[in-house]
């Protein structure tokens, strides 16, 4: 029983994530400037509700402070040679960043389902379900499907370059969430 309790907090996990990751990160807009950088900062630059500086800019901690914006996000733009620091007004982020993916087009936004990725989850919820049918208690139970998970998503991020069943459609984004999810996975493991 303990399995089948795994996989329902597992999922929930992951729903969150997706919730939180795609939905609330608003993903979408970050891969369309992330794919278009140049095109991105100089629409940016342009705008009275973003700010976009270098990050060494004094005034980069003082905006940190402001209630009034968001950020600071980070972007490597390849026209000036390294990163900016930008911001964005807080009551416009939504609207503006809706005008940006509707000037500049789609980024490497999945059209379909991800099967793939999808059937591949099998792999941690089988590893749950086998640990629960031992009885192991819950949370090793739990960290076990967690552990499991950074596995996948580390040859994920090696071979296809993303996974997205879980939003991740960028190489290193998808090793850094390997790393997390299989610390996060060992730590519950030796609870």
């Amino acid at each position: 029983m303990q399995g089948v309790e795994a996989v329902a907090i597992f999922f929930l996990v992951i729903l969150v994530w997706r919730l939180i990751y795609v939905k609330y990160g608003n993903i979408g807009f970050w891969q369309l400037a992330a794919d278009q950088p140049d095109a991105a900062f100089e629409w940016m630059k342009g705008r009275s509700d973003w700010i976009v500086l270098r990050p060494d800019d004094p005034k980069v901690k003082q905006l940190k402070e402001s209630a009034e914006l968001v950020g600071p996000f980070k972007l490597a733009v390849p026209s000036i040679g390294g990163i900016v620091v930008i911001f964005a007004e807080n009551k416009s982020i939504d609207e503006s960043q809706k005008e940006f993916m509707e000037s500049f087009g789609g980024s490497k936004e999945q059209t379909s389902f991800p099967w793939l990725s999808s059937f591949a989850m099998i792999y941690p919820i089988a590893a749950m379900l086998y640990a629960g049918s031992r009885g192991a208690p819950l949370l090793p139970t739990l960290g076990y499907g967690f552990a499991n998970l950074g596995y996948l998503l580390i040859v994920a991020g090696i071979l296809s370059g993303g996974f997205q069943a879980l939003g991740l459609r960028y190489r290193i984004p998808t090793l850094i969430a390997a790393v997390a999810v299989w610390v996060a996975g060992m730590v519950l493991s030796n609870l």
